[in-house]
C-alpha cells in the first residue's frame, strides 16, 4: 500500500475511534420507540464477522413501541447503490428483499415488533469486508415521518470460498409482534462503522 493511502487509512481510523469513544452506549430509544438489533444472536455492531459465499446469517431487529406508530425498516450494504442489480447479499428468508423496505402498520403502544432476515453473501461479496446496515423510519397515524436511525449491524469479511453446509429454504416471512420490550443494550456505532467500511473497500479496490 502506498504511503499516501496508508496515511489516509490512519486518519480514517483515528476519526472512527473518536466517534466510537464519544458515542452513547445506552439502549437506543427516543420518544416513540426503543429498539435493538442482533447479528447471529449478538447485540450489534459486530466488527469481526466472517462468512463464506452462500453462508447464512441472521439479522434481527426488535422494536418496542412507546406510542402508536408504524415502523419501516430495511437492510443494505455500504458502498453498493440500492438500485444496483448485483448486490453483495441476498435475503433467503425475511419480511423484505435486500435493499427493499419492510413496514408494519397499526401497532399500538406497548407492543414489540420483530423483523428478522436470513441473508447470505453472493459472489459479488467474495474477498471483501462489507458493512451490513439497517435503517428505520417511524411514522405516526397521520403519516408524519420521524427519526431515520441508521447504523451498521456487522462488518462482514466474506471469504473467497463457497459454503457447503445446510441453507434454509428461500421464503418470505412476516414481522412478528409481542407485548414484551427488548432487553437493554446498544446496537453499535453505525455511522462510524459504515464510514470505515466504505473507506477500506475503496482502498482495496484502488490497490
Amino acid at each position: 500500500m502506498k504511503d499516501g493511502n496508508m496515511k489516509l487509512v490512519n486518519k480514517i481510523l483515528l476519526v472512527y475511534m473518536i466517534i466510537y469513544l464519544t458515542c452513547d452506549v445506552s439502549a437506543v430509544e427516543n420518544d416513540l420507540v426503543e429498539y435493538e438489533v442482533y447479528y447471529n444472536g449478538k447485540v450489534t455492531t459486530v466488527y469481526d464477522a466472517e462468512l463464506k459465499v452462500g453462508e447464512p446469517a441472521t439479522i434481527k431487529a426488535v422494536v418496542y413501541l412507546k406510542k402508536n406508530v408504524d415502523v419501516s425498516t430495511g437492510i443494505t450494504a455500504s458502498g453498493f447503490d440500492r438500485k444496483r442489480k448485483d448486490q453483495p447479499f441476498e435475503v433467503i428468508k425475511g419480511p423484505s428483499e435486500f435493499t427493499e423496505t419492510a413496514r408494519e402498520f397499526d401497532h399500538n403502544a406497548g407492543e414489540t415488533v420483530t423483523f428478522e432476515w436470513i441473508v447470505r453473501p453472493t459472489d459479488e461479496a467474495a474477498g471483501w469486508t462489507i458493512p451490513l446496515n439497517i435503517d428505520f423510519t417511524f411514522y405516526d397515524r397521520d403519516e408524519k415521518e420521524y427519526e431515520n436511525p441508521y447504523f451498521t449491524a456487522a462488518n462482514i469479511e466474506v471469504h473467497d470460498e463457497h459454503y457447503s453446509g445446510p441453507t434454509p429454504t428461500r421464503t418470505a416471512a412476516d414481522p412478528s409482534s409481542t407485548d414484551q420490550p427488548p432487553s437493554q443494550g446498544s446496537p453499535g456505532f453505525g455511522v462510524a462503522g459504515a464510514l470505515l467500511g466504505i473507506a477500506l473497500v475503496v482502498m482495496a479496490r484502488r490497490n
